[in-house]
């Protein structure tokens, strides 16, 4: 469980880093171990939030809606969706923030 906050709180931060580093239009605010990302053109808020019971990562999009991510072995950094294989979170998040 440890090993599994410390990747999850890491995927965290290079999400908040990348978001203001590439992002201009959006505002992002870490508290805990939720990530909040706001469109500050008023397209909606994205929330990142580290799941402990289900050992998963957690998105709510306002374009794609609610997913749930797994790392698939202790060694990769990726985080895939339960629901479909070929989604990686942080794809995601720069495919959506980077289409509004």
């Amino acid at each position: 469980m440890i090993e599994f906050k410390k990747k999850a709180s890491e995927t965290l931060d290079d999400i908040f880093n990348l978001v203001e580093s590439k992002f201009l239009n959006y505002e992002v605010d870490y508290e805990d171990e939720n990530l909040r990302i706001d469109s500050l053109e008023g397209k909606g808020t994205y929330i990142v939030s580290i799941h402990t019971p289900t050992s998963q990562i957690w998105l709510s999009s306002p374009m794609s809606g609610a997913h749930h991510f797994e790392s698939r072995s202790p060694e990769s950094i990726e985080w895939i969706s339960t629901r479909d294989v070929n989604i990686n979170l942080k794809q995601l998040i720069i495919k959506e923030l980077g289409s509004e």
